[in-house]
């Protein structure tokens, strides 16, 4: 590992955590994560408020989310933005119309001003993204990152990043399931260790996450602290007092088993036990948390027993109701949990800061092939050898009868799995010659590129492989 400074970034729908690997050799390392709040505090709420009517007044993070009725007065609150990324949706705010990678690039801004004051290095980092994150989504992310002056070393997939940050903790394990419950969604992926490489085995995700826990623990317990006002009535500075409140009162109960809620004018105080608090969230956590760990284990084809260990990681994953569900079902032996400085909230980001330190090689999980017309596969690029940056050598092709178009099918090694089919124009010669590159970018998406000069000087066809199989070795995490 070469000395330098190593950025790895979350990019969360709720929150986005950013975390710096230092290492220095014969020193050793040293780390912190970087939010809101500063150092290993409170990660950057991912929210936007745009001025309805004043041009360039833009307001970003924890100040949106902790007035965020208050500010719906006279700013639009753009809150997700980050499942805009790879579509065509767009939000019009004061005559202009804001798109997912325009949204994304304002953030990534903010989060870059706020980091360097500290840390002035702070230009590259690898990125941690879902694993269903689709082709044009990541490249909408690393052209918004790259145009506010961050460069994009490369992808990683959360669960990857988050198996990555407790390599030493899990490394004699074959089975790990980690379970990524943040704000705004849950990601949940088993985890198969084979022969000192990790791989996939089955990823599963819904839309439910801490939010939701406070916007019910705001409606359930609202009539208790302004009796005979219902929460429409309620004034968005009051709002916005109740929200920040109960997500106070929410993680003081990781701790406590009593709080008081206290208002100020109108508003009556409120003594919760933690019994109260259990009985509102653990039916939400039960119906969405439990089913989605029994969905990705029947994907996988395992049960409890098969998991040898469980690595929690997310904003979420701190909640004692939460907690008691992961422990019943797997036993604490089995679970990985840091709650040192609240580290878990960063786990993913820092197993993406030390992807980026060790250049970690993402390999092939499975050939990309050509399905010839005798059914055979023709690699042309190849598991356990090729990996994401390389490119095939240019191969030519011709067609074997007359015809005005030539279908190029792009299977795995069986010649089941069809990754794609690319149709080119022919003149309909059969000597006409094709030539085809295969390169896979640092955003673990294959391009493939077929030119066909007889057409005209110039004339070629392009198309991206999505989902493909990628692994990485232990032995270079470990060194």
């Amino acid at each position: 590992m070469k000395n330098g400074s190593y950025y790895g970034i979350d990019f969360g729908t709720t929150n986005t955590s950013v975390y710096l690997y230092n290492y220095e050799q014969g020193k050793g390392s040293r780390e912190a994560g970087y939010g809101t709040d500063g150092k290993d505090l409170t990660p950057f709420s991912s929210c936007i408020a745009i001025s309805k009517t004043v041009k360039n007044d833009i307001k970003f993070g924890r100040e949106v989310k902790e007035k965020i009725n208050e500010y719906a007065e006279n700013y639009k609150i753009i809150t997700s933005f980050k499942s805009l990324l790879g579509t065509d949706e767009d939000i019009p705010v004061n005559g202009f119309r804001y798109n997912g990678k325009m949204l994304t690039a304002l953030f990534l801004n903010y989060v870059k001003n706020t980091v360097k004051a500290d840390r002035p290095d702070f230009t590259e980092a690898v990125f941690s993204i879902p694993v269903d994150f689709s082709a044009k989504a990541r490249t909408d992310l690393l052209e918004a990152a790259e145009h506010v002056g961050i460069k994009v070393k490369g992808f990683v997939s959360e669960s990857s990043s988050a198996y990555i940050s407790k390599i030493k903790d899990i490394k004699a394990f074959s089975k790990v399931m980690v379970i990524d419950f943040g704000g705004g969604t849950l990601d949940l992926s088993i985890l198969n260790l084979k022969h000192n490489q990790v791989y996939e085995d089955a990823v599963y995700g819904i839309k439910f996450g801490g939010d939701d826990i406070d916007k019910e623990l705001a409606l359930r317990i609202m009539p208790k602290v302004y009796p005979g006002v219902s929460y429409d009535e309620l004034d968005s500075k009051k709002k916005d007092k109740l929200m920040n409140e109960v997500e106070r009162m929410k993680i003081d109960f990781s701790k406590y088993d009593d709080y008081t809620i206290t208002l100020g004018e109108g508003s009556k105080p409120v003594d919760i036990d933690y019994d109260t608090f259990s009985d509102i969230i653990t039916p939400l956590i039960t119906e969405n948390v439990l089913n989605s760990i029994l969905k990705v284990m029947e994907k996988a084809k395992v049960s409890p027993e098969n998991i040898d260990a469980v690595i929690l990681a997310g904003g979420s994953s701190g909640l004692r109701p939460f907690a008691d569900i992961i422990l019943s079902l797997f036993g604490e032996d089995k679970i990985i949990f840091d709650n040192n400085k609240n580290r878990y909230q960063w786990m993913v980001a820092k197993g993406a800061a030390i992807t980026s330190a060790i250049d970690c090689d993402f390999r092939l999980g499975d050939d990309i092939c050509i399905l010839l017309s005798d059914g055979e596969t023709y690699p042309i690029l190849k598991k356990d050898v090729n990996k994401v940056g390389d490119r095939s050598e240019p191969i030519s092709f011709s067609l074997t009868t007359d015809s005005y178009d030539a279908h190029f099918i792009f299977t795995d090694s069986t010649g089941k799995n069809r990754y794609a089919i690319v149709s080119v124009n022919a003149k309909g010669y059969v000597d006409e010659k094709f030539d085809l590159s295969v390169e896979i970018g640092k955003d673990q998406i294959a391009r493939v590129v077929i030119k066909n000069d007889y057409i005209g000087s110039g004339y070629q066809v392009q198309r991206e492989i999505n989902k493909l199989r990628f692994y990485y070795d232990l032995k270079d995490v470990e060194e």
